[in-house]
């Protein structure tokens, strides 16, 4: 019975920290703090050692990855406040062409989520979805999804992204080589996800923005105005 009990308290720590991170509003840090101490604690270790083994396994992760994270979020920001990223899905949208936008997305997505955070791209990028949704009449939640589909595949498996530098650091896997294989890996998922956006905008075919008796506008404008109207809108309280 000794034997199972670190697997089952592994299993209660991973328990644990999904419904923390999901279903509560605590943070990523701490859930992941308190899974760590559960999967200690039921392997065997006292209190003291198993804090004294979080600081130390923090500790070095830290110092093999941090630079290159923070490198990696400095460029991030570089893209998010030059307007670079919105520059990329228009170059791709022109060069692709109409009834071809979930493409661009989805590859603007694969390319911007490398060196910038998931959710601050897609915080970027929505505005350009809604307008192409409003102008090229085309489904809102199949340029959506293909959108988010691109940003979270490359995210999760090419550095420099936390969780890919992390598991390089820990398994001592060259990052060169990391990336190679994370892009490559990449490349069917992304046409998986641009496929399942499409079924999905044939499935619920009303998600589109409301249509408004308007002069045509040219994307980028389009853009410009949803993003002047957002921000002109009273926050609440």
């Amino acid at each position: 019975m000794e034997l199972y009990i670190p697997i089952i308290g592994l299993a209660v720590a991973v328990f644990v920290l999904v419904f923390l991170v999901l279903r509560t509003r605590v943070h990523a840090l701490i859930a992941m703090l308190i899974a760590a101490s559960i999967a200690g604690i039921s392997g065997g270790l006292s209190a003291v050692q198993t804090v004294d083994t979080i600081t130390k396994g923090f500790g070095s992760t830290l110092g093999s990855i941090g630079i290159v994270i923070g490198l990696g979020v400095m460029m991030g920001r570089v893209l998010e406040v030059s307007g670079a990223a919105e520059q990329i899905a228009y170059s791709f949208i022109k060069w692709l062409g109409k009834k071809r936008e979930e493409w661009a997305l989805a590859i603007t997505g694969y390319i911007v989520s490398i060196p910038i955070f998931v959710d601050s791209a897609f915080v970027i990028l929505y505005p350009l979805v809604k307008a192409l949704a409003k102008k090229g009449q085309r489904n809102l939640l199949t340029l959506g999804v293909a959108l988010a589909g691109g940003l979270i595949i490359t995210h999760h498996a090419v550095p420099p992204t936390p969780g890919p530098l992390g598991v390089a650091g820990i398994f001592g896997v060259d990052i060169g080589a990391m990336m190679l294989a994370g892009l490559t890996l990449a490349v069917p998922c992304v046409v998986g996800i641009v496929l399942y956006a499409r079924w999905l905008g044939k499935k619920y075919p009303d998600f589109q923005p409301a249509m408004e008796d308007e002069a045509p506008q040219d994307l980028r404008a389009a853009h410009d105005n949803y993003l002047a109207e957002k921000g002109a809108k009273a926050l609440p309280g």
